[in-house]
């Protein structure tokens, strides 16, 4: 490929950082920006990246940033409500070969992107208008500038812009679940990703370094609900209230309203992620709910693998073409085993006790056999 080649990234997620660092490593004229005023301004959760996304990151160069600043995950732990049985899945078994897997707290994680990514960030711009024209993307912004690029890569998350110009009848949807999440003082009992099964549906906590833990708790509905922030917190801990041990250690920290994120885990499929000179990476071609905590991970292997596909070609057609058919079984396997494991969590509690935390690592085995291989 040559210096001419321009393409524009919208979105500063993972998915537009690594395609972004990707693409202007090739030599690309690459224009990133993202819709909101301060990309990475939220209440601090935290993200769990399996050994694939790992690996994915060390392909691109941005492993050591992120590990440096995580805690490095060795077992996924499982119980029932008052310790009834434990199932344990030992990573290294789970991704033979692969490498780590790691926790670390979201904020973190993108500042370590965006330090490595050399692409400079144009926040509070997004997308107006999209148009192509004899292999051009033209792409009016909302701050008023208009231009032309050989590439557009929509990477704007699962309400995707992008996605809404020429993937207008795919729309991000329910996917049975909602989450409350949040960073608390990590407990000396907590060593690992251990979650817990309990009335109200699943609350998992897991270290992510600096002395802190990052808890998620998810109720499994079949409407999506609100909850408003006055006594969020409160509300959580009435909700999971019967969580022992370490995850009540976890649980009763949570007292700040203002420090809990809550929202429904919509999901988003698209077939084929190309259209013209537009292209998908990330949730806004294929989020998912967060079972298999694929989302980071799915997104760094859509960014490496495009910029393989486009460093290999001088076609860029060719490349995207093949972009999507090397991206589609892999994405299709997280969706499907997700749904699958969804149903297992939405079980009554007895069934999932007496079911999936005997299983649990053959489950968990199984489940990520498909990406053991690179992508």
């Amino acid at each position: 490929m040559n210096s001419k080649n321009t393409a524009l990234v919208t979105g500063a997620g993972i998915a537009g950082l690594t395609t972004a660092a990707s693409l202007h490593k090739l030599g690309w004229d690459v224009h990133l920006v993202d819709r909101r005023p301060d990309p990475g301004g939220a209440i601090p959760t935290g993200l769990f990246f399996p050994a694939n996304g790992v690996r994915a990151f060390a392909a691109l160069g941005a492993a050591d940033a992120l590990l440096s600043r995580g805690h490095v995950i060795e077992r996924m732990r499982l119980r029932g409500m008052g310790g009834s049985g434990e199932g344990v899945a030992w990573l290294k078994d789970v991704w033979p070969g692969v490498g780590p897997s790691m926790a670390i707290q979201r904020g973190l994680a993108l500042e370590a992107l965006r330090s490595w990514c050399p692409v400079r960030v144009r926040a509070g711009t997004g997308v107006r208008s999209l148009t192509q024209r004899d292999g051009r993307a033209e792409v009016t912004l909302t701050d008023g500038s208009s231009a032309g690029y050989d590439l557009v890569v929509g990477a704007d998350g699962a309400y995707s812009t992008v996605r809404g110009q020429f993937w207008p009848d795919t729309r991000a949807c329910y996917g049975g679940e909602s989450w409350w999440r949040g960073v608390v003082r990590c407990p000396d009992e907590l060593e690992d990703w251990s979650a817990c099964f309990c009335a109200a549906g699943t609350f998992l906590a897991m270290p992510v370094g600096g002395g802190l833990a990052y808890w998620t708790a998810g109720q499994y509905t079949a409407a999506s609900f609100r909850d408003p922030v006055p006594g969020r917190a409160a509300r959580v801990r009435s909700r999971f209230s019967d969580v022992t041990g370490v995850h009540a250690l976890v649980l009763g920290q949570v007292t700040d309203d203002a420090r809990v994120q809550f929202s429904p885990a919509d999901q988003v499929w698209v077939d084929m992620p190309v259209r013209g000179r537009a292209v998908l990476a990330g949730d806004a071609w294929h989020a998912a709910t967060p079972s298999m905590a694929q989302g980071g991970s799915m997104a760094a292997e859509d960014g490496l693998v495009l910029a393989q596909e486009l460093a290999a070609s001088a076609d860029i057609d060719e490349a995207l073409a093949r972009y999507a058919s090397r991206r589609r079984p892999r994405t299709a396997h997280v969706q499907e085993t997700t749904a699958m494991r969804n149903q297992l969590a939405a079980l009554p509690l007895a069934d999932r006790v007496s079911f999936v935390v005997p299983r649990w690592a053959e489950l968990s085995a199984g489940s990520f056999a498909a990406l053991v291989p690179a992508p």
